[in-house]
């Protein structure tokens, strides 16, 4: 008998076993390595401050403190490294940008994540910003590969991982939950886009995302993470990778010839940088219909539960997130209103099964 039974060892997944585990809790995680998964190709980039308008992501006062100490807490237990604090720099596209930017910089809010802000022309190698930009701090990447691998190694030491297909059908329900010769309390799905399989959240209004990414080899080393309409990430040896694509349509695993063309003009108009493409990376992100997971139980089968819709920043969300469910699970806490599965009623389509 375990506590908690978890579906899928994506960044979601591993995160919420760790929660959990840390709470004393007995866990069973069931993964298939052979079905690809968003999290397996993400490039891990954690930012404070984000989209056109360049303003703090949501919770980000809360968010990146607390992940930053998840990770770092996680790795020395595991004694694995695979969190990289490092600065982003993010350009101001035009004079009037870096105007406006000066004026929300005057209130102090974003002092906590700003390293610095040039105001002036921004050299970085051969290449010049003419508008300046800011650079970030509270910002960096994890190595999201060895975070999984590390966690699965761990959970294998404690028994505590399964490597098998999860087959819906053989769910009984009652005062707990069986599954084949498992017993278990709950069962927690954190299945990225697999979730459009599941007979249990799948009416949920997911909008899945393609996003294709490229590594490349540069023939200059890069010191920081560039981020403006789209992510240069330095990797060892002079490498980076370059994302990302977005595309609803084609939800496919395939990378296509569109997305890196695209991915290329919008690195020669960045950068003017020798470089040649080493691979094409293509993962399906578990996107939601207003950009917030969905956390919570079934209505109807509290036996059941989901984590999921992290979208592009799971790196972040993930360990806050996963805490305020644990706290939910065992606590009966309250989980923020914008994750509950109830909300999706007042958006698009209705969660019903």
């Amino acid at each position: 008998m375990v506590d908690f039974l978890i579906v899928g060892q994506g960044i979601a997944g591993s995160v919420l076993a760790l929660q959990l585990l840390k709470r004393g809790k007995r866990v069973l995680v069931i993964n298939n390595k052979k079905i690809n998964s968003a999290s397996n190709v993400a490039a891990g980039i954690y930012n404070p401050i984000t989209g056109r308008a360049m303003v703090k992501t949501w919770l980000a006062d809360t968010l990146f403190p607390y992940c930053t100490s998840f990770y770092q807490e996680i790795s020395q237990m595991l004694g694995v490294q695979f969190l990289h604090p490092m600065p982003i720099f993010r350009p101001f596209l035009t004079a009037q940008e870096r105007s406006k930017w000066m004026e929300r910089a005057r209130t102090g809010s974003y002092d906590d994540f700003v390293e610095r802000v040039v105001g002036s022309a921004y050299h970085q190698g051969n290449m010049v910003y003419p508008y300046g930009g800011i650079i970030l701090k509270q910002s960096g990447y994890l190595d999201v590969k060895s975070f999984l691998r590390a966690t699965r190694t761990h959970l294998e030491a404690q028994d505590a991982y399964v490597e098998a297909n999860f087959v819906y059908d053989h769910i009984r329900l009652g005062s707990h939950v069986d599954y084949q010769h498992i017993k278990a309390h709950q069962i927690i799905f954190c299945e990225g886009s697999h979730v459009k399989n599941n007979p249990f959240f799948g009416p949920l209004p997911f909008c899945l995302v393609k996003g294709e990414l490229l590594l490349v080899a540069l023939q200059q080393p890069l010191r920081i993470i560039y981020n403006r309409c789209i992510f240069v990430l330095p990797q060892a040896e002079n490498r980076a990778l370059v994302g990302a694509t977005y595309d609803r349509q084609d939800l496919s695993l395939t990378p296509t010839e569109k997305a890196r063309q695209l991915l290329e003009k919008n690195l020669r108009s960045t950068f003017k940088l020798s470089y040649t493409i080493c691979e094409q990376r293509t993962g399906i992100r578990p996107a939601t219909f207003d950009r917030r997971p969905f956390i919570g139980l079934d209505p109807c089968y509290p036996q059941l539960g989901i984590f999921n819709g992290l979208g592009t920043k799971g790196v972040s969300l993930a360990p806050y997130l996963a805490k305020r469910f644990v706290e939910y699970l065992l606590l009966q806490k309250e989980l923020p209103i914008e994750v509950q599965l109830g909300r999706s009623r007042l958006g698009k389509g209705t969660y019903v099964h």
